[in-house]
């Protein structure tokens, strides 16, 4: 008898008949006599709303407040489905993570899960019970409830699995895989059968949408067999492993691409350790060039405290930031000076490039992202 985590994104909860879906989805595990937990996020949109709620009275996003408030969507999603879930004869029960406990600690809204009670999951489930699951959050040793970052759903599956000692985790999205590049941007991509713990965390880490970067480290920490697969249609979806036998023509895993982020650079190109310190909790990226590339969720929050510190060059708004990823890329100077002529044929303006460890990244004009990642995909994949 397998024992298997499903988690299901707030697209395949986000209205009561996508609900009834994944009831059946998880009727189908139960019946051919699987032990299973069930994570899942809030309904699509939700979230978001509660957000802009929270903001009729507070910029702030780092609160306990604001956590508490954004936290609601997923306990309403997890009782909806355990709900849904009994009305077709499987019984099921919606866990706060708080009831739980799933333990977290750092700060609100960035939160880290350090500990999670596998006694009250497992007794439901051994006396037949699925157990649903609020992803994306938890509790600190004060009582608060604290978020683990948006996409911190898939977290919150890749730790219970490794605590429950799962057989597989399943991550149920809109995509039915992991893809060479967003195949919402390059209708041309490929879909990946399977790609390692590393090219996994670094795609998440620039951009790929497909997992949370967090949680690919934390499957990578754990070694947590994991798959990510379509709630709308059947199919393997892509497996994520520590090796795999996948290898593309030029030993690319994959593009990634982030539209929503700004440049910060800094006098004589050096990433002053304050700036690092004081903005560390807003996940910034360091390149080689001495620049930070953020979020621009936190723009706000990054001026105020860049106007205490006299280092900062000033703000670049207009970027979109595309990455290759693969093993020993950056060692590769053919693959980088091939594209670079591209690029210069192509007339796009590259603003920087840094390379580093399993990837290559590209700062380019805002306007020029979507063209440049159709280029370099037909460059690295169709060539």
């Amino acid at each position: 008898m397998s024992l298997y985590v499903l988690k299901f994104g707030g697209s395949s909860v986000a209205t009561l008949a996508r609900i009834k879906h994944v009831a059946e989805i998880i009727t189908e595990f139960v019946k051919k006599g699987n032990r299973v937990a069930v994570v899942t996020s809030a309904m699509y949109g939700v979230t978001n709303h509660l957000i802009d709620l929270t903001k009729s009275f507070s910029d702030s996003s780092f609160n306990r407040e604001y956590d508490a408030v954004i936290s609601a969507g997923e306990q309403i999603a997890a009782g909806l489905l355990a709900m849904c879930l009994n009305s077709v004869n499987v019984r099921a029960k919606s866990m706060n993570a708080w009831q739980i406990p799933i333990e977290v600690t750092g700060e609100f809204s960035n939160a880290e899960i350090s500990n999670i009670n596998t006694e009250p999951i497992m007794e439901e489930i051994d006396k037949g019970i699925v157990p649903v699951i609020t992803g994306f959050q938890g509790i600190s040793r004060l009582g608060d409830i604290h978020t683990i970052g948006r996409g911190g759903s898939d977290a919150t599956a890749c730790f219970v699995s490794s605590a429950i000692k799962a057989d597989e985790c399943f991550i149920y999205t809109d995509v039915d895989g992991v893809y060479s590049a967003d195949p919402r941007v390059v209708l041309s991509s490929k879909k990946i059968p399977e790609i390692s713990y590393d090219e996994m965390v670094e795609l998440a880490s620039f951009g790929s949408k497909v997992l949370q970067a967090k949680s690919a480290l934390i499957a990578k920490q754990c070694e947590v067999n994991l798959r990510i697969l379509s709630s709308f249609s059947i199919g393997e979806g892509t497996r994520i492993t520590k090796k795999t036998e996948y290898v593309s023509k030029y030993n690319i895993a994959g593009i990634a691409h982030n539209s929503n982020m700004f440049l910060i650079k800094f006098e004589n190109g050096n990433i002053h350790k304050k700036v690092f310190e004081k903005t560390k909790q807003f996940n910034p990226i360091a390149l080689e060039t001495g620049s930070l590339l953020f979020n621009k969720l936190f723009q706000n929050e990054i001026k105020a405290i860049l106007s205490l510190l006299p280092h900062s060059s000033g703000f670049d708004n207009d970027i979109g930031v595309v990455t290759m990823i693969g093993k020993e890329v950056s060692k590769d100077d053919s693959i980088i000076e091939f594209i670079r002529l591209e690029i210069e044929k192509k007339h796009i303006n590259l603003k920087e490039l840094s390379s580093s460890g399993m990837s290559v990244s590209f700062v380019v004009p805002f306007q020029q992202t979507e063209f440049f990642i159709n280029l370099l995909h037909q460059c690295l994949f169709e060539r």
